[in-house]
């Protein structure tokens, strides 16, 4: 990512001593409002349900405000609003019940809470394969028959999938060996959970219970990352020339895809962090490459198969996704419009999720430039005026999200763990450990990892995508100590087959789905900055 120079905005954030009051008093009028609210929309055994947008409208969190020596100005708020979608991922009723507090609670309410309090079932404790050609998720009853450090069956008649698994590790072998010895067990944990949902698809897989059997644009740019660090730099070219592939020409990516045919499987609004998240990968890919092998590029060739070309083949996504970022952000001057982001959810407003990652979509956008290669010059000033965009978006973004204390929303909303895109990119922006600290203590959950935000559903789980990635970003910022403690607590909280849950209860069980490839691939990035700093 771009390095902080002196052009480049340094600010710090600095949060209240105390920390935000965890509920509000609620006039009458307001409380029977929800009520009906509740009545109306009623629960769903759908895994994630959409939060209505006139939740916001009734409640809003604490605001936590920060200084910044900009005047703040009020975000922009253009486009339409987007309706809420859902993503299978088990939370069991209204996102942001959590801004109600403590001792709301009536004979009505009690018994919708405790639907949303419910347990999650054990989905799946990791993925194999079972036959030549298939792979199942396993269950409790079934993962004592997979060997250890493996994700393929015994037995299954055919030695394709085994030697596949092992011609992986062995590419893996050389980064293993650069880790400590004490961390290779859960890498190797982390690698095969990666493995076994991108073995033979164009793309990473969320997991593979159904609902997650899609490919998440979001997710599959951090699988491509971790897999060009570990050395698969030409399945990494692959996977996002496959992207490049399901782009719109617009510059937009769907929600999700379906592996097998590239398919959109529902109506659910895109996801503009995808665009951002993306133009990162390729940044982070092609540096990848260049230490692995100064030669790679991603082009396949016909004869071997493997990523002999330069970043041209990438041009088409690359064209798209800038020409993109920067109309919607007028040329860094102004945020983007409302998108839902990584809780799937609609929203009235733009979020720190939507925001973070265009910022870091910008400054790889820099970053590219920087090494020349005629891949700007369809833009008016060619790479002078991607530079100087993302040196806009910088400050736009200062005056609205930093001046107002990173909340999920420009001025409201409370914390939000998307703040981690920023140092797990490597955004600079003068943001310390210590921002960090503050987030994690407000999101901490009783199994000791976090939730997504403050505002996130009325359940007491951790959430393993936001601790990992928190662990990310205080790994590159150089904050050892914080990072070590969240790869122990994910490592302790794997399933009995080793694989890396989506969900782990306030009893200290992961349920839900496992193995989670974002997950994974945010315990290898960690593991990999930790061992091999990248700045």
């Amino acid at each position: 990512m771009v390095e902080p120079q002196s052009s480049k905005l340094m600010v710090r954030v600095r949060f209240p001593s105390s920390p935000p009051q965890a509920g509000r008093t609620f006039e009458s009028g307001r409380l029977l409002c929800f009520l009906g609210l509740l009545l109306r929309v009623g629960f769903s055994d759908t895994p994630r349900v959409a939060t209505p947008l006139l939740w916001r409208q009734l409640f809003s969190s604490p605001q936590q405000k920060a200084t910044f020596p900009m005047e703040p100005v009020p975000p922009r708020r253009r486009g339409r609003t987007l309706r809420p979608s859902r993503r299978q991922v088990l939370t069991g009723a209204l996102a942001g019940a959590g801004l109600l507090g403590a001792g709301f609670a009536t004979s009505t309410t009690t018994g919708l809470f405790g639907a949303a309090q419910r347990v999650d079932p054990v989905r799946s404790v990791t993925v194999a394969f079972t036959s030549a050609k298939g792979r199942s998720s396993i269950g409790d009853d079934g993962w004592e028959q997979l060997p250890q450090n493996s994700r393929v069956m015994p037995d299954i008649g055919d030695p394709g999938p085994l030697l596949r698994q092992q011609k992986f590790l062995a590419v893996c072998q050389p980064w293993l060996d650069s880790l400590p010895a004490h961390r290779r067990d859960l890498a190797t944990s982390a690698l095969l959970d990666l493995w076994v949902l991108t073995d033979s698809l164009p793309a990473t897989v969320a997991s593979w219970a159904q609902p997650w059997r899609y490919i998440w644009p979001r997710d599959a740019a951090f699988a491509a990352v971790a897999l060009a660090r570990v050395g698969a730099v030409d399945v990494a070219w692959q996977h996002l020339l496959h992207l490049q592939s399901l782009q719109s020409e617009d510059g937009t990516f769907a929600a999700r895809f379906t592996p097998d045919q590239g398919q959109v499987p529902d109506d659910r609004a895109s996801q503009a962090d995808s665009v951002g998240l993306l133009l990162w990968a390729v940044s982070e890919v092609q540096s990848a490459a260049a230490r692995h092998s100064p030669q790679a590029g991603p082009h396949p060739t016909e004869e071997t198969g493997k990523v002999d070309e330069p970043l041209s083949a990438m041009m088409p996504m690359l064209r798209r996704s800038s020409a993109l970022l920067l109309r919607l952000t007028e040329n860094g001057r102004a945020l983007p419009p409302v998108s839902p982001d990584y809780w799937e959810v609609g929203e009235s407003q733009i979020t720190l999720g939507i925001a973070g990652p265009t910022l870091i979509g910008l400054q790889a956008m820099a970053t590219l430039a920087e090494g020349g290669d005629g891949l700007w010059d369809h833009i008016d000033g060619g790479p002078a005026s991607v530079i100087e965009s993302s040196l806009a978006f910088d400050a736009t973004f200062a005056r609205t999200f930093i001046a107002n204390g990173l909340q999920r929303y420009p001025t409201s909303g409370g914390l939000d763990s998307a703040i981690a895109y920023l140092p797990a990119a490597g955004a600079g922006l003068g943001l310390e450990a210590s921002t960090l600290d503050h987030v994690w203590e407000r999101l901490r959950q009783p199994a000791g990892g976090i939730k997504p935000g403050h505002g996130w559903i009325f359940d007491r789980s951790s959430w393993t995508p936001s601790t990992s990635l928190m662990g990310l970003g205080y790994a590159r910022l150089g904050a050892t100590a914080q990072a070590d403690g969240i790869l122990d607590w994910l490592a302790e909280h794997r399933t009995a087959a080793g694989s890396l849950p989506e969900k782990v209860t306030e009893d200290g069980v992961g349920v839900s789905v496992a193995p989670l490839s974002w997950t994974a691939s945010n315990v290898v990035l960690c593991l990999d900055e930790l061992a091999n700093p990248h700045g």
